[in-house]
Formats: C-alpha cells, sequence, structure tokens
C-alpha cells in the first residue's frame, strides 16, 4: 500500500527580503535550558537551599564555620569516583576538552538557520493522509544544493500558495505600519478562509492573520437559513416565496463577505501590495485588502459559473485581474468595473493560467486535456496558437520573467517541458522527469530566472537549472551557474520525504525510477528531430552543456562555489 503524499503547490520568496536570521516565539537557548536541565546546573541549587537552611546555625556556633565555607569555596574542584570511574561534574572544568560543547551547539544550530546572501527561499504545500505542512526550504545556488529550513503545521489540506512581502494588518483592532517588507504566504485549503503565515518564525503556531473568517461564517449561516425556508415553502406549497428567495439569493452572491468553499487559487498584487485575490469552489472571485477589514473582502467577482481554479494579475495594469474556472472559459476583468469581463472559450476543464510578461496582451492556459491555449485579451476572434503539450492533464504552468517566450509546463504525465512560444508556432526546448512523480506545480525563480521549482505527487520539490540546455544559455546570456567537476551544469537539486512504499506492487511500474524519457540516467535529452520540435511531441530538444574538452557557442558564467 502506497501512503498518499504530495506538494500541491509552490512559491518563491524574493531574494533578500527573507530575515538572515530568523526568530522564534522563544529564544533556542531557553527553550533548550528548560527543557533539558543538566546537572552543573542544579547541583548550585542543592548547595544554595543547604547554605539557606544552615544560615540559623552560623549565627549560635561563631565565624569558624563561616571561614570554613569560604576556604572550601576557595578549593579547586577535583574529579569525582564512582564505580570507578573518573569524571567532572562540569565540561568546563575538564582540562582535556577544548571545545565545549554549548558553544559548539549554539554555532551549529545557528549556521542551521543563517541565510546566506546568495541562499533563495521556495515553499512547499505539503500533504500526506493525516497530516499537512508548509515546507520552507533554502536554495544554496552555488552548491545547487537544497534543504528543508523549517516547517509549519496546517490542520487543513492546502490546496494553493501565494507569496507576498507585505504584513496584513487589521485595521479595526491596530494602528500598526505595514509599509516595510516581510516574508509572507497565503495559503488556500479546503476551508473557506485564508491563512497568512509569516516565514521568518521558524515554530509559528498561529497564523498572523485569517482572512474572511467572520465573513464565510455568515454567509454560510445566511445560506442554511435560506435553504431551510426555502424547504419549507416547498413544504407549504409556496411557488412566489421560492422565486423571491432565488432572486434575493443571486443578488446576495454579488456582496462583500466570505467564501462558502475551498480556497483553490490565490494571487497577490505586487502593484498594489494591500490586495490579495482569491478564487474558490464558491464560484467566486475574492479580493482582499490586507491592511482593512479581515473579515470581510473587499468585492465579490460572480462572472464564473463553476469552481474557480487560477487567478493572475497583470504584469503592469495592476487593475487587471486574469481568472479561469471548471466552466471552461478564461476571462480578463478590470476590478473597477467588475460587470466588463471578457470571457474566452477554453477546450477542457483548466489546470492553470498565466500572462506572457513580455506580450502584455496575451495569456496562456492549460487545460485537463494537456492542451494549450494563447489569447489576445483585446480581441475575442479566437486562441492566437494551440498546442497538444502533453498527453495527460498539463497541471503547471509558468513563464519565464527574463527569458522572452520560455514558458513551462509540467504534467500529471511526470514530466516537465520548456517551450518557446515566440510567433503563432511553439517549439519545444527541452523535456525532462524530474523523478518527482505526477508533476503538479511549476514555478520560475524571478530572483535567478533559470531556476525551475517543481512538485509532484512523490511529496518533494526539486530545482530544475535549466542552463543545462544551450537553448537557455542563449535565452539568458548573463545567467550564473554552478558547475560539477565534469563541467557540466548542476542543476538537480531534490528534498523533501517522500511516499512510502509498503506492497506497492501495482504501483512500481507506473512510478519505477529509470532513465529520462529519450535521454541518460543525467536527465538529459537527447535533441531528436525538428518534426518533434514542432508537433510538440515528446522527444526532448536542446543538448546539455558540454564537457570541458567540448567547444562551447555560448560562454557560461561560474559561480563560486564554497568549500564543502
Amino acid at each position: 500500500r502506497r501512503s498518499v503524499t504530495m506538494i500541491a503547490a509552490v512559491a518563491w520568496a524574493r531574494r533578500g527580503v527573507p530575515a538572515a536570521i530568523p526568530r522564534t516565539e522563544a529564544p533556542l537557548d531557553e527553550v533548550r535550558s528548560s527543557s533539558t536541565p543538566t546537572e552543573t546546573s542544579a547541583r548550585p541549587i542543592a548547595r544554595d537551599d543547604q547554605r539557606a537552611n544552615q544560615s540559623g546555625k552560623r549565627g549560635a556556633i561563631g565565624n569558624d564555620i563561616e571561614d570554613s565555607d569560604e576556604d572550601d569555596d576557595n578549593i579547586e574542584t577535583l574529579p569525582s569516583l564512582r564505580a570507578n570511574l573518573m569524571y567532572y561534574r562540569d565540561n568546563e572544568q575538564d582540562p582535556n576538552l577544548t571545545l565545549h560543547d554549548d558553544d559548539d551547539d549554539d554555532d551549529s544550530e545557528m549556521n542551521d538557520f543563517t541565510l546566506e546572501s546568495t541562499d533563495l527561499m521556495l515553499i512547499g504545500a505539503r500533504s500526506e493522509e493525516q497530516f499537512s505542512t508548509l515546507e520552507v526550504y533554502v536554495y544554496e545556488e552555488p552548491l545547487d544544493n537544497l534543504y528543508a529550513h523549517h516547517d509549519i503545521p496546517l490542520p487543513v489540506f492546502p490546496l494553493c500558495l501565494a507569496w507576498l512581502d507585505c504584513r496584513p494588518v487589521n485595521r479595526l483592532h491596530s494602528n500598526a505600519s505595514s509599509s516595510s517588507a516581510s516574508n509572507m504566504v497565503a495559503v488556500g485549503t479546503f476551508a473557506p478562509q485564508i491563512e497568512v503565515w509569516d516565514l521568518d518564525v521558524l515554530d509559528a503556531l498561529e497564523p498572523v492573520a485569517v482572512l474572511g473568517a467572520g465573513g464565510s461564517l455568515a454567509a454560510m449561516d445566511a445560506e442554511t437559513a435560506k435553504a431551510a425556508e426555502a424547504m419549507a415553502a416547498q413544504g407549504r406549497g409556496v411557488d412566489k416565496a421560492g422565486k423571491k428567495k432565488r432572486k434575493k439569493k443571486k443578488k446576495e452572491s454579488a456582496g462583500a463577505a466570505g467564501h462558502t468553499d475551498a480556497i483553490m487559487s490565490l494571487a497577490w498584487n505586487a502593484q498594489q501590495r494591500n490586495v490579495l485575490a482569491s478564487g474558490s469552489a464558491d464560484h467566486t472571485v475574492r479580493l482582499w485588502d490586507l491592511t482593512g477589514n479581515h473579515d470581510q473582502s473587499l468585492l465579490s467577482l460572480c462572472h464564473h459559473t463553476d469552481k474557480v481554479q487560477s487567478l493572475a494579475w497583470h504584469a503592469s495594469e495592476a487593475s487587471l485581474l486574469l481568472t479561469a474556472s471548471f466552466d471552461r472559459t478564461a476571462s480578463v476583468v478590470d476590478v473597477r468595473t467588475p460587470d466588463s469581463a471578457r470571457n474566452f472559450p477554453l477546450a477542457a476543464d483548466v489546470e492553470a493560467a498565466v500572462w506572457d510578461p513580455h506580450n502584455s496582451h496575451l495569456f496562456v492556459a492549460a487545460n485537463e486535456n494537456g492542451s494549450l491555449q494563447c489569447y489576445d485579451a483585446r480581441t475575442t476572434a479566437g486562441a492566437v496558437w494551440q498546442l497538444q503539450a502533453h498527453s495527460k492533464p498539463a497541471s503547471g504552468l509558468d513563464f519565464n520573467a527574463a527569458a522572452h517566450g520560455v514558458l513551462a509546463t509540467g504534467s500529471v504525465d511526470k514530466t516537465v517541458k520548456l517551450w518557446s512560444v515566440e510567433g503563432d508556432q511553439p517549439k519545444l526546448i527541452a523535456s525532462r522527469d524530474m523523478q518527482l512523480g505526477k508533476i503538479f506545480t511549476v514555478h520560475f525563480s524571478r530572483d535567478s530566472p533559470a531556476l525551475l521549482a517543481v512538485g509532484g505527487s512523490k511529496g518533494k520539490l526539486g530545482v530544475w537549472n535549466t542552463l543545462e540546455y544551450e537553448a537557455m544559455q542563449k535565452k539568458l546570456p548573463n545567467a550564473e551557474a554552478a558547475l560539477g567537476g565534469d563541467g557540466r551544469v548542476l542543476g538537480g537539486a531534490v528534498a523533501g520525504i517522500g511516499a512510502l512504499d509498503v506492497n506497492s506492487s501495482e504501483d512500481e511500474e507506473d512510478d519505477a525510477v529509470g532513465a529520462p524519457m529519450g535521454g541518460d540516467k543525467s536527465g538529459s535529452v537527447r535533441e531528436d528531430d525538428d518534426d518533434d520540435l514542432d508537433n510538440g511531441g515528446d522527444g526532448g530538444a536542446g543538448e546539455p552543456v558540454a564537457g570541458p574538452s567540448e567547444t562551447r557557442q555560448v560562454e557560461l558564467r561560474v559561480l563560486d562555489r564554497q568549500e564543502e
């Protein structure tokens, strides 16, 4: 039997925003001293108690005992003998020890959590059958090393993430400022509320803010009351009352309250830093003011008729929001005029939708049937181009913010692909099996654009340095990468605890770890015919970086590797 575990969503934190030294609710030294008291710390207390009990006798006996006590304090501490074993009560008194435990532990513990200037932080929403966590990872770019930094337990299965640098402040209860950059993440779960966590706190037990808690409860109570009234009206045979209630329900659904179902998508507005958008299984999109009333949303958009799966703010137009739903439509709406949504048909249920950062009027949607559709938001004349990118649902989608026309897709078919979508004929750049199982999410780093974070069904998070392909080196001529001893780019770091297999014979063939599709064991994909590139076939394209003895077409800058 295989335990269910997965990375449902991934987000990058912007470099320089996370605290170099994270904080805790209680200082680490206080926790250590209170939880693991040693004999040496307890002995002085016992000696003080004995002296206190004898203080009355000292006055009666005279100064002899006081002098004797002073002499005892000045006597050099000798080793203790017990069962033929000699030991010192305190390591500080042992002349044979040159490194002391406390200093060593403190330095080691501090180094484990300290972030370097070259480090990048990632956040993964990890779920198992009965346990969900928000895992914070650190990627050491000069070493291509990925490790888990700390985690935050979540009460409900997470579905989506949105990193933000605006600290939520409820103006109804506080006058504090949120102008300074903060390392926060918003989490959408099966619950109808949105939790915002501080990633700089190692042992956080509660979120910084919960958006929509009061509004969602009020909305659910109202829905329950309406349902009860409708049933009572039907029992009495009152048709008119039922009609009036249906009209009233439609009118109230556009009000600003809270979600009544799972939060399936989140999008933070980087230009309007206090605004967060959320899409829900209740068919609505809501806008939240992080510095306003957290109980109710600012605005509710009701232009979809099914679950809202994906959201994306425009890169330069702060009021333009892209929404995509299971009603097989993608919509572009100006939130200043909510009734002006422009709809675009999709070939199947949508999995993800993103704006093209280099062509501000274009957006791309990835569908459940593995297809991609590109539309021009200025017109509804039809798709600019369409592509059958995968044989199974295309669940991950992201544009590279620095490389013009580079699009990454991930699929349930376990592959991650890079596409060149310049013009109206997309071409495949590369394809790779990251050995992460079914792929659910892919995201490029904004600070180091060659890095692609990938999460999948095996519960692990991977980072792919796409500079191992010459085509990406040409797209990113100023990019840097760490090289291995053979001169090849290091770019396949994986971290996390995977699923536990117990008698999983049925899944062994499906999830067997083998050589990547059409390539060697290193994950590289051989160069295929141009027909495969044009048709979006499974064959890979683009050759990995050449070895030291081979001629390179593109000069690659190398990061200084730290000594291990």
